[in-house]
């Protein structure tokens, strides 16, 4: 299965290939990053991007990597929930929150769903503001298993209905 490609003023939002592998193991294999998701372990090898995307191609996952001209900045998908993740250098620059919107606005636009799903750990403020800005409200605790962390870590859920996407 192969997702559409997403395209904003700045990024290209594509389905994973199999030479991206190296790009996203270099990446991912940083514990500032990886401590911030689930099912992400820490080392991140070779072999675990060639799953990533290889559960991708399998349709298993609905991921796309976000390049900026030639350069990889991360992943975004929606398949149960939102989620997304930058390269380090990539951080601060409202790429999450761009790509993660062009995500959002091609689900709402093509799909009969009602309501998108995301949640962030509660010390990761960035990602927190990211759902905000996106117009996400906070519906409630919970707490994720971080296999980078090997342990539970509290986390906040959040919801975006159709209804209100239409008035932001």
């Amino acid at each position: 299965m192969t997702l559409p490609t997403l395209q904003t003023d700045r990024l290209t939002l594509r389905a994973p290939a199999q030479r991206d592998a190296r790009v996203i193991a270099k990446a991912l294999n940083n514990f500032a990053i990886s401590k911030w998701l689930t099912m992400v372990p820490f080392p991140y090898g070779f072999t675990d991007a060639e799953w990533f995307i290889n559960e991708n191609l399998k349709g298993r996952f609905k991921a796309r990597l976000i390049w900026q001209g030639d350069t990889f900045v991360g992943t975004v998908g929606l398949d149960d929930e939102l989620g997304y993740w930058l390269a380090e250098d990539a951080w601060g620059k409202g790429y999450a929150t761009e790509a993660a919107k062009a995500v959002v606005d091609d689900y709402f636009a093509t799909t009969d769903g009602n309501v998108i799903k995301s949640s962030h750990f509660t010390e990761n403020a960035a990602s927190q503001n990211v759902l905000t800005k996106l117009g996400f409200v906070d519906v409630g605790g919970h707490v994720h298993f971080s296999k980078a962390r090997n342990a539970d870590v509290p986390g906040r859920s959040m919801e975006l209905t159709r209804t209100r996407w239409k008035t932001l």
